[in-house]
Parts: C-alpha cells; structure tokens; sequence
C-alpha cells in the first residue's frame, strides 16, 4: 500500500533523498517512476502492485493523488533562478542522452546558450508545474533545498526513520561549471530575465520558506537571509565562483585570470585608506555593493580597539551579519544589540530614544542607522517608522542621545550617508550645515570630529565587492547626491563623539531649524517627469475644455430648436382643440337639420296623390344628403386623427357650414311651396332640380377637402421626420457631453493626483487603484486583481491596511461617479479571494543578491 509520494523536481536534492528513501524502506518497496529508469516497469497508476510503500519520480503530484488520497506527499523545493542555473548546467554536462529524454535536453546538448534556454516553456515555473496547483500547506512536508540537512532531520524525526547515510553525490558534470556561474552571476540582463521569466515560482518559494517560519517558530526574513547565506556559502566553499584578481596590467588596470580578461575598475585594491589606516574592504556578500564596503571595516576597526572590560552598545543589529566570517579582526569583544524592528537572537528590540540615561556605556557604535530614525518606512517596508509626521532632525536628537548614553570620556563611532541635504522620505542624507545642529542639541564642538570617504568608482556587476572609496575633505562631497551615479550613498561621514564631561543634560525640546532639503535624484527626475506629463494634462484639458463649449454650444441650440418646436405643437394642439369645438357645433346643427327634414317629409306625405312623385325626388334628394353628410362625418374624423387640419380644415369646416345653411333655407323654401299645393308644384319640381344641382356641386367641394386633407397629412408626416431626426441629433449631443464630462472628470482626478505631496509613490498607488476599479466597473476582474496586485510595490500601507485602502478607495471611486459599489460580490470574486491567498502566504519580494 503506498505510504508516501515523492515528487522529485530536478536539482532540488531529489537523488540524495531518493538514496535515503531506499536506505529507510529498501528498493523493493519503492516504486521509482523516472521516464528512463522506471522500474520493474512503467505502471499506470491504478495498476501499481499493492507491495509497494513509496513513489519517488518526476511527475507532477496530479499524477498519483487522486490514487492514493491518503498517502503522505513530500516535496522539495530551491530557489528558481539557482535551479535554472544547475539544471542547464547537469543537462550541458551529460556524456550522452537516453533516447526517451526529452528534447529540451537535445537542445542543450546540441549548443543551446544559457539565455535562450531560459526562455523555453518547459523551465519557466518548472516548481509550481509540479505542484500542479495544489496549496503548499497541503503537503505533509515541504523541505528546502538550502536547508537539506536540517529538514532532513526533522523529517526523519516526524516520520520515526531509524538510521541512515546522507550521501553527497551532487556533483554537476559540467567541467567548466564554475565559468557559467560566473559569466551568468555576472550578467545583470540575464539574471532579470531568470527572475521575469520565474516570478510565479519565485512567490512559490517564497512562500514555502513562511510555511518554514512558521513551522519552526522563526522569523520570515531569517530564513531568507540564511538560505542565501547557504547559497553563497555553497558557492563560495565548493565552486570558488568569486575570484580575486590575480593579475595587474602596466597601466594599473585588474583583470581575472580567464581567457576573457574581463575589465572590472582602475587600480582596485583590497584595501582603503580611513585616518590614516588601511583596512579591508568588506567582502562578504550580504548589502553589497553599497556602503557596508567600508563601514563594516571601520565600525569591526573601532570595536577591535575598545578595551575588553569596556561596555558597549550597538544601536542598529548591523555587524551581526559579517563578525562570524572575518577571520581579519580579532578581539572582537562582546556588546549590547539595540534594534527596534529587528527581531533576532541576541538583539533586544528596544527604541534608542527611550533607553534610560541612567545606564552608561563606555563605547557606542552605530552604522547607517540613524539617519533612518524618525523617519518613515522603507520602499520595501523592512523597518522604519509609520508616523503621520515626520521630524527631520531626528537623526539630530538620536546623535544627541548616544552622547548622553556615553560614560564620561567614553567614544561613539556613528556613520550616515553625506552631501548635499536631502529628504529621502525613509532617511535623510547629512549634509555639513545640518551637522553644525549638533550644538544647539548641547553637544560641545570639541567633542565632536568628522572625517568623510567617497565612492569614486565601482565595478558595475550585480553585487560585485569591488568598489573603490577614497577619503576626502567635507567640501569635496558637500553636493554629492545619494543614489546618484552609483546605487545607494555615494559619500558618507564617519561621526566620532567624546564624551568631555558629565555636565551635559539631553533636552530634545528645541525648536527645529528652517532648513532646505532637497529631493532624491530620482525623485527629482520623476518629478520633472510628472510636470512634463502634467503640462501635457493640461493642455489636453484646455483642449477638451474647447471641445465641451462648442459641444454645449450646440446642444443650446438644439435645445432651442426643440423648445420652439414645442411651441409649434402647443399651438396646434389649441387650434385643433378650437377646430374640434366648432365641428361639434356643426354636427349639432346638421342633427337640427335632419329634424326638420324629416318634418317636411311627413307633410309631404300628406299632400296630394299628384306630389308623390316629388316627394320620391325630395327623398332621393335626401339621402343623397345623408351620404354627404356620412363622408363629411369621415372627413372630420379624419381631421381629428391627424391633428394638422388647421387653418385650411377650418375654412373648409366653414364653408362646408354655409353649404350646409344654404341647404336648410332651401328646405324651408321647399315648405313654402308645398303650402301653396297645386298651384307651385311645378315650381317645386324646378327648385328641387336646381337643389340636386348644388349638392353636386357640394359632393366636388368635398372630393377637393379630401384631397386638400391628404396633402396636409403629407405636410405633417415630413414634419414629423424632421422632428425625429432633431431629437436624434439631440441624444448624440447628450452621449458625446457625458463622453466629455468622463475624460474631464478623469483628467481632474489625475490632477489631483500630481498634486499629492506623495508625488513618486502615492501617484503611482492611487492611478493603479483607478485603474483596478475602472477595470472592476467594466466587468474585467482579471484586470482589477492585476492592477491591484502591482500597486502592492507602491502601497505606503501595511498589507491590513493596502486591502482595507482597497475597498474604501473603490468604494469612494463608485461613490464619486454615482454607482453603489457591490462589496459582497467584489470580495467574494474569484479574482480577490485568490489575490487574498498570494498575499496572505507572500509578503516579500526576492532581493537578489
């Protein structure tokens, strides 16, 4: 039954530890699933005979879990980029390929070069395509390469192992290994890439080593530095990867003793000149390059010379790091750490401000320490203060501090970045006139000296210790800028203090002195920078200001059109509504009419036997009446229908009227005559021919009406086109004014944002959490948690904090554009819970070093 599953990543120790597995469980229980090694042979995974105990190979852990969901899985995991850098090298190194290997192999095999090879898919993340998605805390156990023999250990110790030999048969078969390292350690392109091309696995690593922490109960950033520790003492003891120049040419230059003779700097030594003394540069690989070169020296040269039976004080835990590896000072004595941030053994996290000045020390030293007190938190938020203000001469009052911690008589060494005054935001950079503060803190002038070094050159390789630093007077460094041509201070200041007398009494309560600080070089540059893009800003502002006028200029206008075609309407309406009141007088009067017609017909009936021919001609006459009076009913409705029968329907309604009057005098002449009987029948006869003659005439004066109505529709119908096509116009001017208002708004919020005192952080933050929510807004939430996950390398908050920004930030951008923000259903996405998830196991970036 299997017990324990193995996944060997290749170069992460997987052979050693496949030694140990048949060591503890014997090779007959261990089925080894290697693509040319698999043995007896290659099984599915459901057919694996049920003698086996272990699986050890190269397989993603997808292959066998779902298999064997109860059996414990193991893995072992190496920093990515070192990896890499073994794996081409063993592939390179192999005397011959096995014809199932794979063909990245071959390429290699076959002269692929190193930054090509880092490029192929199948080693980029080659840890998390092993893992195959599945959470590191998962898996019984996650060992560390670096830590191989530790994590051996307690491993053994979880799984009760008895004893057993640890092999050591990692040797790379590349002859010329240590030549790769070297050319590729040395290429600060090449070592990007690996890194680019690796961040997945990279944030995997890391957070491999916080399970780590956690497991151990250590601190995260010791594991870090210990593992690179173990790296460089790795490569260091057995590969010889850095060198020190052996040969020097006529003209001073140091060259490497390889075929290349690749240039580093003029006139390098092992050693600099500091009062009079020479002293190593410091060589050890940890803060290098910068200027640890020559303060460690100077601060392990000052402790060497302090008396055994002297107390001594170190505020910041800096010389902890490198007094184990230099074997060039000696009598080293022991010394009381202070560090507020740093949590390590022998360190006491105590504030330097809030020592008691009771408690006295013979000796003082402090290395690029003060100059980060009072001040706010790092870029990469390792240490400092998160204050809502700042005091700027608070590197001033921890100086005046140690004086007042110093035994009369007793010495200080302290160093700072020097040259000209700058506000770095997490340090300030002395500069002579700041350093003259000292005496309104107290400090006697006599008790005070001064001597400054500058980096005059450097070997530009990534972490290269070969760097050249001379000792200048103050007036050569007095505009020399930090992080300005070289990385990091490019001039310090070696403060020495001697305590003269107990007569001094520390009072931090002064007034602070007006003073300019300048900005960071590239602080400076960025700035430049954003006023460039803000001018830019502003004139595409002033352009959309122009746009937006002409746009509200023509929207005024449609606005006018539309309000006198509103007018036209209105005024229509009121004439059909007058029309319709007249009409309905009509139909009143033309009802009267029919009465009395019928009256007439009734007398008609009464009269002579001679008169029923007339009367069949005076009915015929009327119903002819009747129809007219049937299409004249349709021609108003008509008219009612249509509501543009104005002022050409009323004048027909109006004659039509008088047609309709003439007709009923005609009726009443018609009585007339049938009162005189006999006598006027004939007449009669004549009258009604002449009446049948007008309502002819009657029914034409109709047929034109009809016509007159139908081209008056027409008219109405055109007119309504028109007014669709104004009304469209109108919706376009609505859309483009509410596209103008949006980039106006946008524009406006970017202004705001360059005006943020924050100018090269906070704007970068701010923008990408625009962009975040605008890409939340538009349904994107890929693009949201990729926004919202660079803004973390410029967040000025802690993790806790940058989240809750997030939602109030997003919450204030909905607010501000009129949209109620769905927090639910953002923190409930898939995107911000697997956000949440790298976050939570990754807080820290790699630094290589």
């Amino acid at each position: 039954m299997i017990e324990l599953i193995s996944v060997h990543i290749p170069k992460t120790g997987g052979k050693s530890f496949g030694s140990i597995l048949s060591q503890v469980y014997g090779d007959d229980q261990i089925y080894f699933d290697y693509e040319e090694q698999s043995r007896p042979r290659v099984y599915q995974p459901k057919e694996i005979p049920s003698e086996f105990r272990v699986i050890q190979g190269h397989f993603p852990i997808s292959k066998y879990e779902q298999y064997f969901p109860d059996a414990k899985k193991i893995v072992w995991l190496r920093h990515p980029v070192y990896l890499l850098i073994s794996l081409y090298c063993y592939w390179l190194g192999l005397e011959s390929v096995h014809p199932q290997t794979a063909g990245i192999v071959k390429k290699v095999k076959n002269n692929m070069q190193i930054d090509e090879f880092v490029d192929q898919p199948e080693v980029r993340n080659i840890l998390c395509q092993n893992i195959a998605g599945k959470p590191l805390e998962e898996f019984y156990f996650v060992g560390i390469q670096e830590f191989f023999s530790e994590d051996l250990a307690e491993l053994k110790t979880k799984l009760g192992w008895g004893q057993y030999t640890l092999p050591y048969e990692n040797i790379n078969p590349l002859r010329n290994y240590q030549e790769v390292l070297q050319n590729v350690f040395s290429n600060l392109k090449l070592m990007k890439k690996l890194v680019e091309n690796n961040l997945e696995d990279i944030e995997l690593y890391n957070e491999a080593l916080a399970l780590r922490a956690k497991r151990r109960k250590e601190p995260f950033f010791l594991q870090k530095i210990r593992s690179e520790g173990n790296r460089l003492y790795n490569l260091l003891s057995s590969q010889q990867v850095i060198q020190e120049p052996r040969v020097i040419d006529k003209e001073g230059v140091s060259k490497l003793n390889d075929d290349n003779e690749k240039l580093i700097i003029k006139q390098w030594d092992r050693t600099f000149v500091c009062q009079g003394k020479n002293l190593y540069y410091n060589r050890i690989q940890y803060n290098n390059p910068s200027e640890r070169a020559v303060e460690v020296p100077i601060g392990f040269d000052f402790l060497a010379n302090v008396p055994n039976s002297a107390r001594v004080l170190e505020v910041g835990n800096v010389l902890s790091y490198y007094e184990n590896s230099l074997s060039q000072h000696t009598g080293v004595i022991s010394r009381k750490i202070v560090d507020k941030f740093e949590i390590e053994l022998g360190v006491d996290n105590e504030d330097l401000m809030l020592l008691s000045s009771e408690e006295k020390y013979d000796a003082i030293v402090c290395i690029s320490t003060v100059e980060h007190i009072g001040q706010g938190v790092t870029p990469v938020g390792t240490y400092g203060e998160v204050a809502q203000e700042r005091d700027l001469e608070a590197p001033l009052k921890a100086i005046a501090k140690i004086y007042d911690l110093l035994t009369t008589g007793g010495t200080a060494l302290i160093t700072v970045p020097f040259g000209n005054l700058t506000d770095g935001e997490w340090y300030i950079q002395f500069s002579g006139q700041y350093l003259s503060l000292l005496e309104k803190y107290g400090i006697p002038k006599e008790a005070v000296t001064t001597n400054f070094l500058k980096l005059v050159d450097r070997d530009p390789t990534k972490d290269s210790v070969r760097m050249l630093w001379e000792e200048v007077d103050a007036i050569e460094v007095s505009n020399v800028e930090y992080n300005h041509p070289f990385p990091t201070a490019n001039a310090i200041a070696i403060i020495k203090l001697f305590k003269v007398s107990n007569d001094f009494h520390l009072n931090l309560n002064v007034e602070p002195t007006t003073m300019f600080y300048n900005m960071p070089h590239q602080t400076r540059l960025d700035f430049k920078q954003i006023q460039l893009q803000f001018q830019q800003t502003q004139d595409e502002l002033n352009k959309s200001k122009l746009q937006l006028q002409q746009t509200q200029g023509e929207l005024n206008q449609s606005q006018a059109q539309i309000q006198q075609t509103h007018a036209l309407l209105a005024q229509s309406q009121l004439q059909l509504q007058q029309t319709q009141g007249e009409l309905n007088q009509s139909q009143d009067e033309l009802s009267q009419s029919q009465a009395q017609f019928q009256q007439t017909q009734g007398e008609l009936s009464q009269s002579q036997a001679q008169f029923q021919q007339t009367q069949g001609e005076l009915n015929q006459s009327q119903a002819q009446l009747q129809q007219t009076q049937a299409l004249l009913a349709q021609s108003q409705l008509q008219l009612h229908e249509t509501q543009a029968e104005l002022e050409q329907s009323h004048l027909q309604l109006h004659e039509t009227q008088a047609e309709l009057e003439q007709s009923h005098l005609q009726l009443y002449e018609t009585q007339a005559e049938l009162e005189q009987s006999h006598l006027q029948l004939h007449e009669t006869q004549a009258e009604l021919e002449q009446s049948q003659g007008q309502l002819y005439e009657t029914q034409a004066e109709l047929e034109q009406s009809h016509l007159q109505l139908h081209e008056t529709q027409a008219e109405l119908e055109q007119s309504q086109g028109q007014l669709y096509e104004t009304q469209a116009e109108l919706e376009r001017s609505h859309l483009q004014l509410h596209e103008t208002q949006a980039e106006l708004k946008q524009l406006r919020f970017q202004q705001s944002i360059v005006r943020n005192k924050n100018v090269q952080d906070q704007t970068h933050y701010t923008l990408l959490l625009w962009e975040g929510w605008s890409a939340y807004h538009k349904g994107d939430l890929k693009a949201m948690a990729q926004f919202l996950k660079q803004s973390l390398n410029a967040t000025p908050f802690s993790h806790t904090e940058t989240v809750l920004n997030w939602l109030e930030t997003f919450a204030r951008f909905s607010s501000e554009s009129g949209i109620n923000l769905d927090t639910n259903s953002l923190v409930n996405s898939e995107e911000w819970k697997e956000l949440m998830r790298r976050r939570i196991n990754s807080k820290h970036s790699l630094v290589l070093r």
